[in-house]
């Protein structure tokens, strides 16, 4: 919500930590209070990027490494399988299968 010609209690910006004026931006849900829009989007930007608690965080490095460990074993089995079918190509052309 933009606040207009309203000093408020609190006089410094949620972000940057610098004195409010008589126009600035305020978080409804929150109540927090930033100097001018592009503080309160850069705010609400970090709050989506960062963990809000460690066992968000905790969370969040278990999912990336797990996700890189999914990606490893993916490129393992298809080697397999793409070893495994130039076998048995060599096998039938060879006629060795029977």
């Amino acid at each position: 919500m933009l606040v207009n010609q309203e000093h408020p209690c609190h006089g410094v910006c949620g972000a940057c930590a610098r004195p409010l004026g008589a126009s600035y931006v305020r978080h409804v849900s929150k109540q927090e209070r930033y100097c001018d829009y592009g503080c309160y989007r850069q705010q609400t930007a970090m709050d989506m990027l960062w963990p809000r608690s460690p066992f968000e965080a905790f969370a969040v490095l278990t999912a990336i490494s797990s996700w890189g460990w999914m990606i490893q074993m993916g490129a393992l089995s298809r080697s397999l399988a793409e070893a495994y079918l130039r076998e048995y190509d060599l096998l039938t052309m060879e006629g060795g299968d029977g």
